[in-house]
């Protein structure tokens, strides 16, 4: 899916002009995830490794209904699982 495809909630949007979150490692989560896991219809969950912070893993949450990313943040208990 590319970045085009989805829209970023405000919500979101405000983490990445703070930088607390890196656009690049959404688009790529979401692309290329290393786990994804499917909660409700209106519920996704996208995990990605991400090597150059530490290995951490990062997770997005997505409406696929809406087509909208809701948040995205470093997952301390999938860090430790190694993102499985």
């Amino acid at each position: 899916m590319g970045k085009n495809e989805y829209e970023l909630s405000k919500h979101l949007q405000e983490k990445i002009e703070k930088g607390k979150v890196v656009r690049e490692h959404v688009d790529e989560t979401i692309s290329n995830p290393d786990k994804f896991v499917e909660l409700e219809e209106e519920e996704q969950h996208f995990f990605k490794k991400i090597v150059n912070f530490g290995s951490r893993c990062f997770k997005v949450v997505f409406n696929p209904l809406k087509r909208l990313v809701i948040t995205a943040y470093f997952d301390r208990k999938m860090t430790k699982n190694d993102c499985k």
